[in-house]
């Protein structure tokens, strides 16, 4: 009968716990900004949880994480100083950017990364030149772009979608493909660079490369020079002349300028967010640091923390249902608090071990980016591999270059030979450029192999022309 009473308790203890439990784990896979969001709803609901008055960056006006600004890199200079005794005037001076402090001229958002969007570019210039249901159908358009800014679903689809016609659809597409920057909209590179090389000024280079591209693109595909300059009656010497004007005046990927640097190597189509962690050189090496400016400052309310601890010494006084209201609100905000806790601690961790492995990716790039697995990860830590998944799942780290990448790069074993491919092939033995087959001949050279299909799939990720172009550069 006691092993029965003992099995029982253990259940009921075992299904006391699931809530937090889950919670937890919740937590810890939330970004900074849907943890931020998730709090701000937790305090609407829950009237025993609150918030402590958070500090603002004077620049740009973000939570701040410490003394610094996640967002910005601005830093207070109070140096401990209590930021109350200067009273409400703010200083300029206790405040400084990530500049040079002898540039007057500096502007301490130089070194920030522009948070628009490409589609929020082309939407704000779409307002002015298109009304009514022109302008939806021109929204959905451009939310439909891909990431280098070209329209890759069929047009009939669409036009079936809005009730239109596909010439009506087209007539809408060219007002899309009429916005900066010049190309967006377009369905093929020829017709990119159609787009482009139409909003130039007149010249007889201008005029050729156009007839060209025009007319004769199959030969340009193709290099066929010989071709073509037969064709138009002109030398190749002309031909070649014409294809190096497109070359240095005109762009394959229109979008390329929205971008971040570290989408090159995966690209991805992800919206610009705050790091949830930066990692910055300190004189004992590589540091953590967790940007998580909620965390400290959720706190169970004073009031409601004194009932709670009223009604747990006293029966008397309150009804039932005020008695589990409150106790049910208490115990809420502190299984979030909790949460956020270990969602802290455990990312510190993760992120402190992710420096130990990848220490010379960090400093020196992705080429020393060493074999990891998250599997791997969660042995050197001594945890469940999911607690490893959820706390890299949607976050981002800053590294001391300033670059934000996403911590899946860290366990993107290809990275490296990816970056070998972009070096083969954009590097000249003398006049010549490699193709995919010698570079995939070097690869294995160097203990790499790897198909030469998966060369030119690597190739094409990073945005590396064929070689039958690059031979033309």
């Amino acid at each position: 009968m006691a092993g029965n009473v003992e099995t029982v308790q253990r259940q009921q203890q075992s299904a006391a716990m699931v809530p937090e439990h889950i919670l937890g784990k919740s937590v810890l896979k939330m970004s900074l900004q849907d943890l931020q969001q998730f709090l701000e709803l937790q305090i609407a609901e829950n009237p025993a949880l609150a918030l402590e008055e958070d500090s603002r960056c004077p620049i740009c006006g973000c939570v701040l994480a410490g003394d610094s600004c996640p967002v910005c890199g601005s830093e207070s200079m109070l140096d401990g100083q209590d930021a109350e005794e200067g009273g409400d005037d703010w200083q300029e001076g206790l405040w400084t950017s990530p500049g040079r402090a002898d540039d007057e001229c500096h502007e301490p958002f130089s070194h920030v990364a522009a948070p628009k969007s490409l589609a929020e570019h082309l939407k704000e210039q779409l307002r002015v030149a298109v009304r009514g249901e022109e302008r939806r159908v021109a929204e959905f358009l451009i939310d439909s772009l891909d990431e280098d800014g070209y329209l890759r679903e069929p047009l009939v689809d669409i036009a079936s979608r809005f009730k239109i016609s596909v010439p009506q659809l087209e007539s809408i597409l060219k007002l899309v493909q009429g916005l900066d920057p010049a190309g967006v909209g377009a369905r093929n590179l020829r017709e990119c660079l159609l787009i482009q090389i139409g909003q130039l000024d007149d010249s007889n280079e201008r005029w050729l490369a156009e007839t060209i591209i025009r007319n004769h693109w199959e030969g340009v595909e193709r290099m066929k020079l010989d071709r073509i300059a037969f064709l138009l009656g002109i030398d190749t010497a002309s031909v070649a002349g014409a294809l190096a004007f497109i070359r240095d005046n005109l762009t394959p990927y229109p979008a390329g300028a929205f971008r971040d640097p570290w989408q090159k190597l995966a690209p991805r189509r992800e919206s610009r967010q705050v790091p949830d962690v930066r990692v910055r050189s300190a004189e004992t090496g590589l540091v953590a640091e967790i940007l998580d400016p909620v965390t400290g400052r959720a706190a169970l309310d004073e009031t409601y923390s004194d009932l709670y601890s009223e009604i747990m010494r006293k029966r008397n006084g309150y009804s039932e249902s005020d008695r589990a209201h409150i106790r049910e609100c208490v115990q809420a905000a502190r299984s979030l608090i909790q949460a956020l806790e270990f969602r802290k601690t455990t990312l510190q961790r993760v992120a402190e071990e992710l420096i130990r492995c990848q220490a010379d990716f960090i400093t020196k790039g992705v080429a020393y980016l060493k074999p990891l697995t998250r599997k791997e990860l969660a042995r050197r830590l001594g945890v469940h591999e999911s607690t490893v998944c959820r706390a890299t799942s949607d976050k981002l780290m800053q590294l001391p270059s300033g670059e934000v990448i996403s911590f899946n790069v860290f366990f993107d074993s290809a990275l490296p030979v990816k970056e070998l491919v972009r070096r083969f092939a954009t590097e000249r033995i003398g006049s010549r450029v490699l193709s995919d087959g010698e570079i995939a001949e070097k690869l294995k050279a160097l203990g790499i192999s790897i198909a030469r299909r998966t060369v030119a799939k690597y190739r094409n990720q990073l945005h590396v022309l064929p070689i039958e172009y690059r031979m033309a550069a």
